[in-house]
């Protein structure tokens, strides 16, 4: 049977002929057809008989089969099991692929690999009690040191770019306030290393003391790229009677630069007595204040200089920042909810293109049991360790050892977990910022203004702020019977709304490291001397401090002296055995631990939660509610029709976006921000639609990559968030009772002190989640922290071998960093092993590339007909008459044209390139502002030839629909199973095509869409909010009013009935009367 299957699967056109013929085609088949024999390929010999010595081509593996195995098996998003690999081997070795290694050598290979060249998983038992793996922090970071991938963009020293502000180093934070101890402490000029904290000598013959090192753009011609500063104290020589020293003044401030510098510490050891000056080594002491007195010098011991001179031997000394970002994600490939705590960092040193790429995320530790806070303890003890003796790393630029400092400058996160990082209360609380001191309202009987449909908390930020008068009736009459069952509540006032709203949106002092580490020892120290753990809980709602890491101690304390009297021997007795004479730091959060951070100030606005799944989730819902079936049909043909050219966005599914408007992501919020202009203008209250435009003009600022002008970018994104804010306010004031539209005010501080604001988004780190969920499906679950920290590392030598960097043999697994400056001891991968992201194979995507991201961003333009130009930077493929772009002139400021033709000359340059010779546009010009949308009207002008470099970026435009009453009455085909079908479904028709309206709340290059930027009028806040409160108390008079007309009287219904005996009203009890007169049902008497 199986012999007649293949011989018709291999001549099934003749076995039908033979039977037409009438011909017995089974007798055939058994007389002449013989199946082909299968030629599997040759096995390996087992490990113990196999002599074949390794391929260098494919070291650190022995061979090109294993090599490609091992790394199949170690691709970040397509793990597969132990069974699915052995289908695999099956196959190769089916298809004839010789020396095909077994599972099991695969096993035994990985395990050697990792035991010499991969990042150890180190166990803590944490001091809740819980056990942990984290990933070696110092193996990680000198694994990105060797790197040639990376290594070359990393940057170590702050820049000050002038107005500039595009990268995480050019910003205050790292250039002005990042602890000068932690950060890059010295530089080189020629020979010599000039180290802060020293002193140094100038060319003029200027004492000094350089505090902090930075870089500057350099104005010279010359091959430097940047040059070298120094923020530098005065110093002072004092002589008295034998005694000679300096005196340092800290108040006195100089900026020097690098080439200015003359003789360094050491150097000046050797000539200050021939020199006739005091000695450098005596630093009498430090005046911080002009007119103050003299401190003592603490910075460094004088005598031997900076410590880091020593400890590095000669050898430089670098900082290593980094972003810390911590988060949850579920463990289990069911809906189930298994929650892993995970942290992971990147280099702040990277350019923005580079700093949340997959491949440059890192992972740490996670756990299921353990706290955040409790495997922060184990991140931050190796985090000590590295800043106390440093991390040596081999420069693979330099080509030489250096010593690493490594810093964590900011902390991320979605809101929960970085309030918990920072010790705080939470979004629920009365003090509900982490940054400052704003006061919610006060906790107790809960304010409810009939008015308000869902919100009862004002502070509650699980739900959406859908007003009664943008509900259902049904849902109406749900929330007024939820509402009347609840105790305590009254309705806010007016002037209730314009106090709150005014607090909310006041300016309030900033939270500070210290004072919250001052009240949490006073706190943690009555609990031990016998304050109540109700006094206690109520001083964290008074505080809005809540040391999660320190509660489990204070509940083991109150659980031990529960009734015992404080104050007697045995309730002291019972507290020093829980605290065992350790000191009190080492109950609170470790986080108070990472030097030169403030976790209040510290953790940066997380946009991404904020606007788009904060402010553009909560005000799409609230639209979504005020429709009915026509309205939300209506715009679901907007949405499909809207031109998304330019955006870099898929087409819109408009029935998905407005009927599933409760469960959209991230992306399509991203999508509906730069829509929605274009698709509410006439379906919700003219005060509704200008707060959204109001946000969906705030959007592009949030997102714009490079700032040029920080100080006028800052004033106009203070401007854009303040507008957003009044209209809401003149819209309700009921919105602010989230949270969220507080934080927001926070965000202009934090770009200054952090950068552009996609810096710290987490949108990359939320993307690697999927990764650690994939680890945690993939393992047995009985060690979920350990299991997936290995896999992790082993992901992260893989990704270290393609990369090409270098690495040393150091036998088992270990902690400790290999030493070792002769560059031929730093092994490099083989040429075969490189030489995989480079293959192209046609028809075939480079998996490789893909898994790790490693590749280069650029996107080559295809051979073939030129009916479209790809922008480098950005990838962006333009088609001709399809997309409106941006270019300059040399004599004019850039306009608007829409691409007709891309010409190419023949036998030119640009032919032989596959690029483009020149460009025919039409071009636009700006008519005036569209009042509708309060963006440019734009109108086509004349034709140009243009060069194809002139090309700026690709903009979005819309048709201007709200001024020609465009309508739903186009009808295009429905395609279904990608099949044509005779069904239409309605698309916009246009009127006056050239009527269009340029698109300014576009995100996508939105730093060259600020010039064509429409001023709109500011509102004053006062009136703003005044107005807004006067409309919602008069709404919520004119909903009770409705209300008490539609429910039926006492009277009506006695007399209506007819089943009911006679009864007089005044002998019904009052709470039946309530009742009777609340649901209007006779039922209610019986």
């Amino acid at each position: 049977m199986a012999s007649t299957l293949a011989a018709w699967l291999a001549h099934g056109d003749d076995l039908i002929s033979s039977d037409e013929d009438g011909s017995s085609g089974f007798d055939v088949l058994d007389e002449s057809v013989e199946p082909e024999p299968l030629q599997p390929g040759t096995a390996r010999p087992s490990q113990c008989n196999n002599t074949m010595p390794p391929n260098p081509t494919w070291f650190p593996w022995p061979d090109k089969q294993t090599c490609i195995l091992d790394i199949l098996r170690h691709l970040p998003r397509s793990l597969f099991s132990d069974s699915q690999l052995q289908v695999i081997l099956w196959g190769l070795s089916v298809l004839g692929v010789d020396n095909i290694p077994s599972t099991r050598t695969l096993k035994d290979l990985d395990n050697s690999l990792q035991s010499q060249y991969g990042i150890p998983s180190v166990r803590y038992q944490g001091s809740l009690g819980h056990v942990y793996y984290v990933n070696h922090l110092p193996s990680i970071i000198a694994q990105e040191m060797a790197n040639p991938w990376i290594r070359p963009h990393i940057c170590h020293y702050p820049e000050d770019a002038g107005g500039r502000l595009e990268q995480a180093w050019q910003a205050s934070r790292w250039l002005h306030e990042i602890d000068p101890s932690i950060a890059t402490p010295m530089i080189r000029k020629g020979q010599q290393d000039f180290y802060v904290f020293e002193l140094t000598k100038l060319t003029d013959g200027t004492m000094v003391i350089p505090e902090r090192w930075y870089t500057k753009p350099s104005d010279s011609q010359t091959s430097f790229k940047v040059e070298y500063w120094a923020l530098a104290w005065r110093a002072r020589a004092v002589v008295n009677g034998r005694t000679s020293g300096y005196i340092v003044h800290a108040y006195d401030t100089i900026n020097v630069p690098a080439t200015q510098l003359l003789l360094s510490f050491p150097h000046l050891l050797q000539t200050y007595e021939m020199d006739h000056q005091a000695d450098p080594r005596n630093i009498i002491g430090l005046i911080k204040t002009r007119g103050h007195g003299v401190l003592p010098w603490t910075l460094t011991d004088s005598t031997i200089g900076n410590r880091w001179r020593a400890q590095a031997q000669g050898h430089r000394v670098l900082n290593y920042m980094m972003w810390l970002y911590c988060d949850d994600t579920s463990g289990n490939i069911s809906k189930k909810w298994n929650k892993h705590n995970s942290f992971l960092i990147t280099a702040a040193g990277l350019p923005c293109v580079m700093v949340h790429k997959e491949s440059n995320i890192h992972f740490l530790a996670t756990s299921n049991i353990a706290p955040p806070l409790e495997m922060l303890d184990g991140i931050v003890d190796q985090l000590e360790r590295a800043q106390t003796h440093g991390v040596w790393a081999w420069d693979v630029e330099a080509r030489e050892m250096v010593l690493i400092i490594p810093a964590i400058l900011a902390m991320l996160g979605d809101n929960p977990m970085q309030s918990e990082l920072a010790c705080h209360v939470g979004l629920q609380g009365k003090f509900f910022c982490r940054n400052c001191w704003v006061k919610g309202v006060d906790s107790g009987p809960a304010t409810q203004a009939l008015a308000d449909g869902t919100v009862t908390n004002p502070v509650d930020d699980t739900h959406s702020v859908e007003t009664r008068s943008h509900m259902s009736e049904s849902d109406v009459s749900v929330c007024e019977d939820r509402l009347s069952k609840g105790k305590g509540r009254h309705s806010e006032t007016m002037q209730d709304l314009v106090d709150r709203a005014r607090q909310f949106l006041g300016t309030n002092a900033p939270r500070t490291r210290a004072d919250t580490m001052n009240r949490l020892r006073s706190m943690f120290h009555d609990v031990a001397s016998g304050m109540s753990k109700t006094r206690y809980a109520k001083m964290k709602a008074e505080t809005g401090i809540k040391d999660t890491h320190m509660d489990v101690f204070v509940e083991r304390i109150v659980k031990c002296v529960k009734g015992i009297r404080a104050g007697t021997d045995k309730y002291t007795e019972a507290v020093d055995a829980i605290l065992q004479g350790r000191p009190l730091e080492e109950f609170m959060s470790p986080v108070w631990r990472i030097k030169g951070l403030d976790p209040h100030q510290d953790t940066p606005v997380e946009i991404l939660h904020v606007i788009l799944l904060g402010f553009v989730k909560y005000f799409w819902r609230d639209a979504i509610s005020r429709l009915n079936d026509v309205q939300k049909a209506e715009l679901q043909v907007r949405l499909a029709s809207f031109d998304v050219s330019g955006l870099g966005i898929p087409r819109l599914a408009g029935q998905t976006l407005v009927q599933y408007a409760g469960s959209l992501t991230g992306h399509d919020f991203h999508a509906i921000s730069q829509a929605t202009p274009f698709v509410l203008y006439d379906l919700v209250p003219r005060e509704c639609y200008e707060a959204f435009l109001a946000l969906c003009s705030l959007v592009p600022l949030v997102w714009q990559p490079r700032i040029d002008n920080a100080e006028e970018h800052l004033s106009v994104l203070q401007a854009a968030i303040d507008h957003f804010l009044n209209c809401t306010a003149r819209w309700t004031p009921r919105w602010f009772n989230k949270p969220k539209f507080h934080i927001i005010r926070h965000l202009p501080d934090h770009i200054q002190h952090f950068g552009p604001a996609i810096l710290f988004a987490t949108e990359g780190f939320e993307s690697y989640n999927a990764i650690i969920h994939d680890h945690s499906i993939h393992s047995n679950r009985q060690a979920p922290s350990r299991d997936i920290a290995h896999g992790m590392a082993r992901c992260h030598h893989v990704r270290h071998f393609l990369s090409g960097g270098r690495f040393h043999v150091r036998g088992p697994i270990t902690t400790e960093l290999p030493y070792s400056n002769d560059e031929h001891e730093w092994l490099a991968p083989g040429s075969g092993v490189q030489s995989l992201l480079n293959i192209d194979v046609p028809s075939f995507r480079n998996v490789i590339v893909d898994f790790f991201r490693l590749a280069d961003d650029t996107v080559p333009t295809e051979a073939g007909e030129l009916t479209t130009i790809t922008l480098l930077y950005n990838g962006l493929s333009i088609k001709y008459t399809h997309q409106v772009h941006v270019y300059p002139t040399k004599s004019s400021p850039p306009i608007i044209g829409r691409l007709h033709e891309i010409l190419q000359i023949c036998h030119s340059s640009a032919q032989r390139w596959n690029q483009a010779s020149s460009l025919l546009a039409k071009t636009f010009y700006v008519i005036g502002s569209a009042g509708t949308y309060h963006m440019p009207r734009i109108r086509p002008s004349s034709w140009v030839m243009l060069p194809a470099k002139a090309i700026i970026c690709c903009v979005n435009v819309q048709h201007n629909c709200a001024g020609q009453g465009c309508t739903g009455s186009l009808a295009v085909p429905i395609y279904e199973e990608r099949e044509k079908t005779t069904k239409t479904a309605q698309r916009i028709e246009h009127h006056d095509p050239s009527d269009l309206v340029l698109n300014t709340a576009q995100m996508r290059d939105a730093a060259h869409m600020q010039k064509f930027r429409i001023q709109v009028q500011q509102l004053e806040r006062d009136q703003a909010i005044h107005t807004g409160a006067v409309a919602e108390i008069n709404a919520q008079k004119l909903k009770t009013l409705k209300t008490l007309k539609a429910k039926p009287t006492r009277q009506s219904v006695s007399s209506s009935s007819t089943v009911l005996p006679a009864r007089q009203p005044s002998v019904i009890p009052a709470h039946f009367i309530n009742v009777f007169h609340r649901t209007g049902k006779p039922s209610c008497l019986l």
